[in-house]
């Protein structure tokens, strides 16, 4: 059975919208299923889908899990030297992957790989030994490039990167995963939820710190143990 020609049309109009959009999906394949006993396939084909703008890329999520369980630990952190898996889908099957470090203004690669026979990727990269400890980090997985340019692009969420896996306070916590890296402490409470876990907090139920308080706990619930910053003069 033939399709009218305005379902056609309508169809057309989609295919371009979802190329000029870049493509904010993981799958490069696109369904589209219209009644009246006609059915049309788009594949959204990121070699030739949008001739127009060659550098429109489709994005999806690239998944980093640590190799060994560290109990606490954050998904996000990671130390310099671990090895990472990485998954995500929407790959072509048996495709080039190319997988880049990138932090701050910075972007190297770090690994080539390839997509299984299902377009799925599932591989294990080695965080740099000379990133920086630092919060501002992410992993890319950019597919091969096709004749217009295009390509897609897998990226992991924000990760903060560690200088080392040690427990500088001997607790039995990495540092990774530690409030108060330099006080011992299994408890980890943070009451006020600004990163400091109580022990290692002047104001443990003031956000804050005294900063809106004139160097004074909002609630005047201090610390003994921690002195708290004074405004300067």
């Amino acid at each position: 059975m033939r399709c009218p020609a305005a379902i056609a049309a309508a169809v057309g109009l989609v295919a371009n919208a979802v190329a000029s959009t870049g493509g904010e999906m993981i799958q490069r394949g696109l369904g589209i299923s219209i009644a009246f006993g006609c059915v049309l396939w788009l594949v959204a084909s990121t070699a030739s889908a949008d001739a127009a703008n060659p550098s429109a890329r489709m994005r999806g999520k690239l998944w980093a899990s640590p190799i060994v369980f560290t109990e606490c630990s954050r998904e996000t952190a990671f130390a310099r030297g671990d090895t990472v898996m990485l998954t995500g889908t929407g790959l072509a099957p048996n495709e080039s992957v190319e997988v880049d470090f990138e932090q701050g203004d910075s972007e190297r690669a770090i690994a080539t790989v390839k997509a299984n026979a299902q377009g799925a990727l599932s591989a294990r990269v080695v965080i740099p030994t000379d990133a920086l400890a630092d919060k501002d980090a992410r992993i890319r997985a950019t597919a091969d490039k096709g004749a217009g340019g295009n390509g897609v692009v897998l990226s992991s969420a924000p990760l903060q990167i560690f200088a080392d896996s040690r427990d500088s306070d001997s607790d039995g916590i990495k540092d990774m995963c530690d409030n108060c890296p330099s006080v011992a402490d299994t408890d980890l409470t943070d009451s006020d939820g600004d990163g400091f876990g109580d022990v290692c907090d002047p104001c443990p139920t003031d956000p804050e710190n005294g900063a809106s308080s004139d160097g004074h706990c909002a609630d005047d619930n201090t610390n003994p143990l921690v002195p708290l910053p004074q405004p300067p003069h």
